[in-house]
């Protein structure tokens, strides 16, 4: 049988994988292997975004060769970062030079972005050359997602209207030419279906990995942790999840009482630390939160632990969340949003899971529970949060596509 190779391109390196989207291709570069397949991977970034990357990988200049408007795009720079390779003759010659000669079976798009350079690509050979199939790896209906955090950050009309339209003609024409396309929540499926006139979008859903680590120093972070009760917020440096933060939040963390705290975690920290809304009352928002920053495995492993109540402040963007799955298989309380249960629906009504959408409601609800005794999961329910690992979400995948390959 025929060894399987795919070439998976990405925004973000996976050697050191911390947020959702480098979580999730990790996990299905993962499922590949095990499947037996040969698996390359290039991810294409902002130069110093990443600590950890490959030499496969492609860092990219802060300034890019296409230019919209600097005061806001860098909210799009994954969108105008596929711009610039399309204009780079040294990249784009290198990855040209990739596709052609590396023998795949299958170019993989974790998100849409790159879609425009590929089929520059695959157009440019001649019929003698057997191109490869695409796969398109969705984890978010991007052009509805990139329009709601510009008009967050207050982009003109005339700004936002050219981003989100070009991003949804190629969203559209991605998914209407790929021999395979996966969506991340029922909601993405039926949407991707609609907007291409297709009706095979695969679902697979997003999980949550284990965590491989010695005991001994995860204990070593209760001297770090409060001694009280505590919530957790844990979540990357993407515009939204601060913006999320404080529409639920607040400006002030006053509706805590001074012994109870929210430990924050991850990329968002600096977006939150950097905000006028934290820094307006700075001193009570800092004696009711600690702010770690990254943090690795091992202090992960700590929050998941030692946490009461793990909150979800997400209010925008499709897809679905992986710190809601995360937060799921811990069986402390669950505190989020309906946005945040976007692909988790079966799991709302679970023991110890809130959803609260109202932001008074949400402050309210997070003081109770801090209040409460810790959360208690059933057997049953345990075994039913135990669908979320990564291995049960994706062990559909490699099946899908060597069905495809033969043709079945």
């Amino acid at each position: 049988m025929k060894k399987l190779k795919i070439l998976m391109l990405a925004n973000y390196p996976i050697a050191e994988p911390r947020h959702g989207g480098q979580l999730r291709t990790h996990y299905i570069n993962e499922e590949y292997r095990k499947a037996g397949f040969e698996v390359d991977l290039v991810s294409f970034f902002q130069e110093g975004g990443y600590q950890y990357f490959d030499s496969n990988d492609v860092p990219l200049p802060g300034t890019l060769s296409v230019v919209i408007d600097r005061n806001f795009d860098y909210a799009v720079y994954d969108y105008l970062s596929a711009l610039h390779v399309a204009q780079d003759p040294l990249v784009y010659d290198k990855l040209a030079s990739q596709i052609r000669g590396g023998g795949y079976d299958y170019v993989q798009l974790e998100q849409p972005y790159f879609w425009p350079v590929v089929k520059k690509i695959l157009s440019a050979q001649d019929g003698a050359w057997k191109a490869p199939r695409i796969i398109f790896s969705s984890q978010n209906i991007e052009f509805e997602m990139k329009e709601e955090v510009l008009q967050k950050i207050k982009a003109p009309q005339g700004y936002i209207d050219r981003v989100k339209d070009d991003i949804r003609r190629i969203e559209i024409d991605l998914v209407s030419s790929a021999h395979i396309s996966f969506a991340v929540s029922k909601q993405d499926q039926l949407k991707l279906q609609d907007v291409s006139g297709r009706a095979d979008v695969h679902l697979l859903p997003n999980g949550v990995g284990k965590l491989v680590v010695d005991a001994q120093p995860v204990e070593g972070w209760r001297a770090i942790l409060p001694k009280e009760p505590f919530a957790t917020y844990i979540s990357s440096a993407h515009l939204p999840n601060a913006v999320g933060f404080f529409s639920l939040f607040g400006n002030s963390m006053a509706f805590l009482p001074p012994d109870r705290k929210i430990i924050v975690a991850g990329g968002v920290c600096t977006l939150i630390e950097r905000s006028e809304e934290f820094n307006k009352w700075s001193s009570i928002n800092r004696s009711r939160s600690i702010l770690l920053g990254s943090v690795d495995n091992i202090g992960v492993a700590a929050l998941r632990k030692f946490t009461h109540v793990f909150t979800l402040p997400i209010t925008t963007g499709g897809g679905s969340n992986i710190k809601t799955a995360e937060a799921l298989v811990t069986g402390a309380y669950v505190l989020g949003t309906s946005t945040a249960f976007r692909g988790f629906e079966d799991f709302a009504h679970e023991p110890g899971v809130f959803i609260e959408d109202d932001s008074q409601a949400f402050r309210n609800r997070l003081a109770t529970l801090l209040n409460q005794a810790p959360n208690r999961v059933s057997e049953e329910s345990r075994r039913k949060r135990e669908n979320l690992l990564w291995e049960n979400t994706l062990k559909d995948i490699s099946q899908v596509v060597t069905k495809d390959f033969n043709g079945i």
